[in-house]
This record gives structure tokens, sequence and C-alpha cells, in this order.
């Protein structure tokens, strides 16, 4: 399932902010929105636009934008913001998603080192990644005191990799990949010698992420080198299943290529939220923020498969937002 939603809700609580007289700060689905003090009444209809939401050029309803297309989370007077509301159109209910009515699109970040450009057909047999779903918006998803690990979230491209049917076989997160000198994902397959090394786990996924020269935080990785690679999970094509964390880890380690680094693992607490800001274990950058997964594989009717992240604020601020 997928996050991207524009969604009529009833607007809850709102405080007054700390540091301006005239703004108010409300939550949505747990996500600290600042609005205008009288704007919205509480309980009133309003549409939730969230954070990396890009609204149309060519509608005069988002003019108070002053042109800036894209809705980034901000600190307003020292507060911190995730994304806007606005009044919602004559009848809509509660839970609609107006993505498309109002014609919003989710914004997608370039991928800066050469992607090639070039897919080949998708033999069916590689899955695409999991949706993972915001902490923010689903808090209640995890047990308290359930055993979790919680991983450095990485600020790249997802990429997949199996040896399967005699071949290595290198994806995106959206497009198998042809073999040819300008994707970065078979370079960094033959950087990493994926080819001899995943030959002998044939039969599985290895999910992970390029990082480097590929966006805006590069990981004190030189241009020279390009990109480099961590994995965070491992599919059985046979079976369709994830591995448990322990087991997709080890089977990682043993071929020899680097896993996404572990922040904490035991019981859960909110507390560990705090894990999502800092300074990256990889790099001198700051920290994306963190994916929470219980070490034991479980589903969640409301989501599907148990595996959350929660953004930093000092990511989602670092342009000066």
């Amino acid at each position: 399932m997928s996050e991207f939603r524009v969604e009529v809700i009833r607007v809850g609580l709102i405080e007054k902010h700390p540091n301006a007289d005239t703004l108010g700060v409300t939550r949505v689905h747990d996500y600290p929105v600042i609005t205008k003090i009288g704007e919205f009444a509480y309980d009133a209809l309003a549409v939730y636009v969230p954070v990396d939401a890009v609204v149309p050029a060519d509608d005069p309803r988002w003019g108070f934008l002053d042109g800036h297309r894209r809705i980034k989370a901000k600190r307003l007077r020292g507060v911190f913001s995730m994304g806007l509301l606005v009044p919602a159109p004559a009848g809509s209910e509660v839970g609609d998603d107006l993505a498309e009515v109002l014609r919003i699109t989710k914004y997608e970040p370039p991928i800066e080192l050469s992607t090639g450009g070039e897919a080949e057909r998708d033999p069916g047999f590689i899955p695409v990644y999991t949706d993972i779903e915001s902490l923010r918006r689903w808090p209640g998803i995890l047990r308290p005191g359930e055993d979790v690990v919680v991983t450095e979230k990485i600020h790249g491209a997802n990429a997949r990799f199996a040896f399967y049917g005699g071949r290595l076989w290198c994806g995106s997160r959206t497009q198998i990949k042809a073999d040819i000198a300008a994707s970065m994902w078979w370079q960094a397959a033959c950087r990493y010698d994926l080819a001899s090394l995943l030959i002998h786990a044939s039969g599985h996924v290895f999910y992970g992420e390029i990082y480097g020269q590929v966006q805006d935080l590069r990981y004190d990785v030189p241009r020279s080198e390009g990109a480099r690679l961590a994995f965070f999970d491992v599919l059985n094509i046979a079976t369709r299943r994830y591995y448990d964390y322990d087991e997709a880890s080890s089977m990682i380690a043993r071929l020899g290529l680097p896993v996404a680094p572990i922040l904490a693992r035991g019981g859960w607490d909110p507390g560990l939220c705090s894990l999502a800001e800092g300074a990256s274990c990889l790099a001198s950058n700051v920290r994306e923020g963190i994916v929470v997964r219980p070490v034991v594989e479980r589903f969640d009717e409301r989501i599907g498969r148990v595996i959350l992240k929660l953004h930093g604020e000092g990511f989602l601020t670092r342009k000066g937002g």
C-alpha cells in the first residue's frame, strides 16, 4: 500500500503557537501542522496536504504559496510543522483522497548519478520492495515491548539484486535495469562483485540502498567513487517470504556485504523515535531517519507487512526549512 494521500480530515484541537499570537498548532495523524488562528474550527472538515506533495502551478487556490509548489516540513517561529491544511471542497467526506481531484502529486527527488535510462523486461519474480509506512501515521502498529530492530534510513536510491536462472538481475524500485555501463545499479553490482557472491544465494532477492553521489546527501563518498551499497532485507523467490531480521542480516553478512547500520534493538518504546535525529553512522551528514521493524516478521491488517519509517526533523529541514 502507498502512504501518499491528500486526505479529508476533521480538525482536532488547535493549541496556540508558543511564539506567535496569530498561529496555532494541531495534529493530523500525529503530524504537527501549523495553521492560522481562526482559519479552522474544531471538528471542521479540512484537506491535509502532506510533506512532499506538489501542487499544480495553474490552480489559484495555491497562490498563497508564492510559487513554491512543493510542500516541505518547516520550523515556524521555532515549532516544527509537517504539511498544511486547506478548506475541504463542498461535498467532501472524511477519508476522501483528493490527490487526483486537486491534481496533487508526490515529489520524487532526482537521481543525480547517471541511471543509464534503460530498462529491460521485468521477469516477474523480483518483487518491488515493501511500501514502508510512516511511524507518525501509524503510531499504534508496534506493540509496547515488542522486540524490534531500529536501523538507519539511508538517503539514496532503492536497489534490488538477485541471481536467478543462471544470471544476475539488477533493479531500481520500479524497473529492472538493463546491463549497460551507465547504469548505477550495474555499476554497484560490479563494484561489489554481486554476480560472484549472489550465485551462492541463488533464488533470493537482496534489497538495499545505493548512496553517495546519488542525492543531496553525499555521505562523504568522493565523486570518483560514485556510490556505495548498504543492504537491509532478503526475500525468498520461491515462497515470496521476507526473512526475519536475524536470518536476513546473517545471509548478507556471510556474503561479506554491508548492512544498514543498527541503531538499537530491544523492546519497542516510543522514546526510540529520538534516534531519527543526529548524524549518520555512515558519514558526517545528517541522518535521514530510522526504519523500525519487528525482529520476527509479522503482518497487520491495516498496513500489511509491519515495517515503519520516521524521518528526522533535522533531515526534513536540512535546506533551511
